[in-house]
Parts: structure tokens; C-alpha cells; sequence
């Protein structure tokens, strides 16, 4: 058994600067002797304090005997990553913005006509509240060439149409006026038909939009004419309101009896007319 014992390593210190290390090991009942020749070279790097501290802690277990640092094979060493704070990202992520402008051919942007927002004219959320108060001054830039009110013939009718200004279809040639008795009763008559089948659901869940009203709430009652959503017109998030127009107004009692007071997305429903109905 005493032959067997493993004597501790010994180092011998060679005058080019190498060390010669003489080690044993047992390997099926067979001791053998292993000599290695290293080279030592000192690398400098700065770290924190607290992982320098750390690398001089005294290792244990099986690897007490080792040499300083990490053992390579049973060590496996993960990506360093340097982190860099700074307090110029906005600067940064502008001046990267405007690289890849530039890197384009320097394109324009899209201006929006009615709000000058960075989106088409047609796509502006504005378009139903700005865009009548527009009109109104004679274009996005109010500029009397082409509102018509100046420099031009006072005379030549209201029907007149001036170059690169948009005139509505009501106001086209061979349009009826709107503003006559009989189109404002044709309207009156057929808002007050709408009104009597369209039905007000209040207390939606802010998630709920048009189709989720359509294929999974309304789905039981046909088709559905029309279903509109209340948003906040800054944010478009819903207000929790919607209006609902269905086919008859048979089908329209029907889903009221039906809808109110039952459960919807984790909400109650609240659903009334959207226009109080008249005792006979």
C-alpha cells in the first residue's frame, strides 16, 4: 500500500525562467509519473476591486492544490459584457435617425395637410374635428388664391370651381343643395330611422374594438350594419362606449333584452337606445 502513496508535486525553477512540475497519479492500480514544463506570463488587466479581492481567495476541495484562476477544464468562462452608462441616448438615437435620412437620399417627410403630423392627409385622426374648421378658412393655409373669397369675380355664382381647390360633392355641378327642405327631411327621416335600431352599449372593456363586437358579442343577431367604437380622439383608446345599428328595430329590442346586464370581457354590460324612445 505504501507503494502506492502519491508524494506531493514537486516544482523546480529551470534558469530560462520555466518551472518543471513532477507530479503522480494512480490509474488502475498503476502509478504513473508526469512531468510538465510551463512558462509563466503575467497579464495585467483592471477590474473592479471586489473581483480582484475574489481571485485571491483560497480554493478547497478537490481544488485546493491547483493553481491561482479558474481551472479551463471544469470551468466554463461566459462572455464579458461592458456595460457603458451615459445621459446623451436622445442625442444619439437623433443623430442615428438622421444618418439613416440621409443614407436615403435625404427624403422628405409625409406633412399632413390638416395637422402638418408626420402621416397622410387621409389617415389624419384630426380629419373629422380640424378638418371642417379648415375648410372653413380656405385650406390648410388659408391662402385667398385659392379659397375664392378674393381676387375674383363676385359674380360668377357659388357653383364656380377654382384650380387645386377641393369642392365637396354636394356642392358639385348637378348636385341637389343640402341645405333645401326636402334633402333636410330625407336626412331627419333617416336619422330618426337609424336611431330607432341602433342600440348604446356603455361599460366595454377598453379592448373590445369593432370585430370583437361583430364575431364575438353580436354574432347571434345576423348581420350587423354598423358598429362604432367612442375613442378619446388624442389617445384612440376607448371610452367604453359603443353605438350599435342592427337590420330592424325588432332585432334591435331583441338584443337589448339579451345584452343588458350580461357579463362581457370581465365587465357587466349597460345597453339602452341610443335615443330614448317615446311613450304611445
Amino acid at each position: 500500500m505504501s507503494d502506492l502513496a502519491i508524494p506531493a508535486p514537486v516544482v523546480v525553477e529551470n534558469p530560462d525562467g520555466t518551472k518543471t512540475i513532477v507530479s503522480y497519479k494512480i490509474d488502475n492500480g498503476k502509478k504513473f509519473r508526469v512531468t510538465q514544463k510551463v512558462r509563466e506570463i503575467k497579464v495585467t488587466e483592471k477590474v473592479n476591486r471586489s473581483v480582484a479581492a475574489r481571485k485571491n481567495w483560497h480554493k478547497f476541495g478537490a481544488e485546493r492544490n491547483s493553481a491561482p484562476g479558474p481551472d479551463y477544464s471544469t470551468t466554463q468562462l461566459g462572455e464579458e459584457i461592458v456595460l457603458r452608462l451615459g445621459t446623451q441616448w436622445r442625442k444619439i438615437e437623433e443623430e442615428e435617425e438622421q444618418k439613416a435620412k440621409e443614407s436615403k437620399g435625404g427624403e422628405k417627410l409625409i406633412t399632413c395637410r390638416i395637422c402638418g403630423g408626420n402621416h397622410y392627409t387621409m389617415h389624419c385622426p384630426f380629419k373629422e374635428t380640424m378638418g371642417d374648421a379648415t375648410a372653413a378658412n380656405g385650406g390648410a393655409g388659408g391662402d385667398p388664391a385659392v379659397s375664392g373669397d378674393a381676387g375674383g369675380d363676385s359674380g360668377s355664382g357659388e357653383g364656380e370651381i377654382v384650380a387645386g381647390k377641393y369642392v365637396p360633392p354636394s356642392r358639385r355641378a348637378g348636385a341637389r343643395d343640402p341645405s333645401s327642405s326636402n334633402n333636410f327631411d330625407a336626412y331627419r327621416d333617416q336619422r330618426e330611422r337609424d336611431d330607432a335600431k341602433t342600440l348604446k352599449i356603455m361599460q366595454l372593456n377598453e379592448n373590445a374594438d369593432e370585430n370583437t363586437l361583430r364575431y364575438e358579442l353580436l354574432f347571434p343577431f345576423g348581420r350587423i350594419p354598423k358598429v362604432v367604437v367612442v375613442r378619446n380622439r388624442e389617445t384612440g383608446r376607448s371610452r367604453g362606449i359603443a353605438y350599435v345599428t342592427f337590420e330592424t328595430e325588432e332585432i334591435a329590442e331583441t338584443a337589448l333584452n339579451f345584452l343588458n346586464g350580461r357579463g362581457f370581457m370581465n365587465l357587466i354590460l349597460n345597453v339602452d337606445w341610443s335615443k330614448p324612445k317615446v311613450a304611445a
